[in-house]
């Protein structure tokens, strides 16, 4: 596995990179509010034995990714997060890829979907974030005023936990997902009409699998798979069967494409 720095938007980016020898489309994969691109790390190598360039990023401000300054992370006008995304993949030489994001990474990953629809293959949301309207309470209180201040106080000891209070912020408050923002990405939905994913943990405690009655909605064309004895974070925690659903899932998207 290949770990390098790229520069987007200014920023020096830090991503990690299975080249499987191109003969499908690459794969970008995007973590959760808090996580790097580590989270992605059991799945990496089998994505790529299809074939498959697959890139695993860490967002602005994570992991070893250099911060963003003032940015609208979410928009909904002006949105940094899609954006960033679409940047990065034309500084990796990618023009079209699938698209895979695991909590608030699935809320940007739909983003990317919505804003540039010929730029995704496929779209995977792993317990995606944003598109329900509820948020386990322990978010929701990170995203209280006051909590900056903790977050800047403590910045030497947890690097990114700055980014992860300033993100949280921009998209909840402490009755959960901000409307405005949430209603201004789902009112775009139909801008995306390929093929989508949506994989959830049976035990998700961050983001409960009943969340999937509001994104049947949103992205009713969706394949659903649930994963029992499961939490928030399904590569990572059941690699083998996220494999076992999304490894034909890329599969049947490319040759919906090529027919």
């Amino acid at each position: 596995m290949d770990a390098r720095r790229i520069v987007v938007h200014g920023l020096r980016i830090r991503v990690l990179e299975e080249d499987g020898g191109g003969r499908g489309d690459p794969i970008v994969l995007i973590h959760a509010l808090g996580g790097w691109a580590e989270n992605w790390r059991a799945v990496m190598a089998p994505l790529a034995a299809t074939g498959r360039r697959v890139i695993a990023l860490d967002l602005p401000g994570f992991g070893e990714s250099e911060r963003p300054k003032r940015v609208r992370y979410f928009g909904p006008d002006e949105a940094f997060y899609p954006a960033f995304v679409l940047a990065a993949m034309e500084a990796l030489g990618i023009e079209r890829a699938h698209v895979a994001g695991n909590s608030m990474g699935g809320a940007v990953a739909f983003m990317t979907a919505v804003t540039a629809p010929p730029r995704v293959s496929s779209l995977v949301l792993v317990a995606p974030g944003g598109l329900g309207r509820d948020v386990a309470f322990f978010l929701r209180a990170c995203a209280l005023p006051g909590f900056g201040l903790l977050a800047q106080a403590i910045r030497y000891g947890e690097p990114s936990f700055p980014e992860f209070v300033r993100a949280l912020a921009a998209g909840v408050g402490i009755r959960g997902v901000r409307r405005s923002v949430r209603d201004a990405w789902i009112s775009r939905a139909p801008q995306y009409g390929g093929p989508a994913l949506i994989v959830w943990g049976r035990e998700d405690r961050v983001l409960p699998v009943a969340h999937l009655d509001e994104l049947r909605d949103v992205l009713a064309r969706a394949e659903v798979h649930v994963i029992e004895r499961c939490g928030h974070i399904a590569m990572a925690e059941r690699p083998e069967e996220f494999l076992r659903v999304t490894l034909p899932f890329l599969a049947r998207a490319e040759q919906a494409v090529a027919a």
